[in-house]
């Protein structure tokens, strides 16, 4: 197989799972105020503890429902939420008219122009995509934040439940979880300035970009 044909095949794999992720999602969120009942206060505490100045403007990418892009609204961030599903931001923009959310799918991270935006912040998106797609998001995260990126995410394995609601999310959960976070975000040029679990299987980071 020629190099430019290997190319065009891994393009149209990633271009497949993003469709299938993206439709994922939509069919999901009905059951995301479920998910919001058990991270929404879990955010809004590690928030507190990390204390950032609130002064700040905040990039939230893969935003889904909003929680966490409304969580630093509400300690008086002015919040842009990204997210590619057409049915989560539907329940995010009624739910929460202050923060600025609009659609927009992750592969086109390099479009936005670097040090755009104080903090760039993100929950429980990069375990379920691939290890190639995941240092590509890492590193335009640390390329667009000029103070800080603040990652939730598993930080241990959720066990049997989460697993089985992973599994049908996609491929990516076992690999994530088994992976050194400190290691995979000074690759992509983030240094871990604190990190804390926000819950049996949580975790919060706030990283640095170089």
């Amino acid at each position: 197989m020629k190099q430019d044909d290997a190319v065009a095949g891994q393009d149209a794999d990633f271009i497949r799972e993003r469709k299938r992720s993206r439709i994922f999602f939509d069919l999901t969120a009905a059951v995301y105020p479920l998910i919001e009942l058990h991270l929404f206060p879990r955010y809004q505490r590690a928030l507190t503890r990390l204390d950032l100045p609130r002064h700040l403007p905040l990039l939230d990418v893969a935003t889904g429902s909003g929680i966490l892009a409304a969580a630093f609204a509400g300690r008086g961030h002015a919040v842009q939420g990204l997210d590619f599903s057409g049915q989560l931001l539907k329940r995010a923009r009624k739910r929460f008219p202050q923060v600025d959310f609009r659609m927009f799918d992750l592969a086109n991270l390099p479009e936005l122009p670097a040090r755009s935006f104080a903090i760039v912040s993100c929950g429980y998106f990069l375990h379920g995509i691939s290890p190639g797609f995941r240092e590509k998001v890492l590193e335009n995260l640390s390329r667009i934040a000029s103070s800080w990126v603040v990652i939730f995410d598993y930080g241990n394995d959720g066990g049997w439940f989460v697993r089985l609601i992973e599994k049908i999310e996609g491929p990516h959960y076992p690999q994530f979880i088994a992976g050194a976070r400190a290691t995979e975000f000074a690759r992509a040029g983030l240094t871990v300035e604190t990190s804390f679990p926000t819950s049996e299987f949580g975790r919060v980071w706030l990283c640095r970009p170089e």
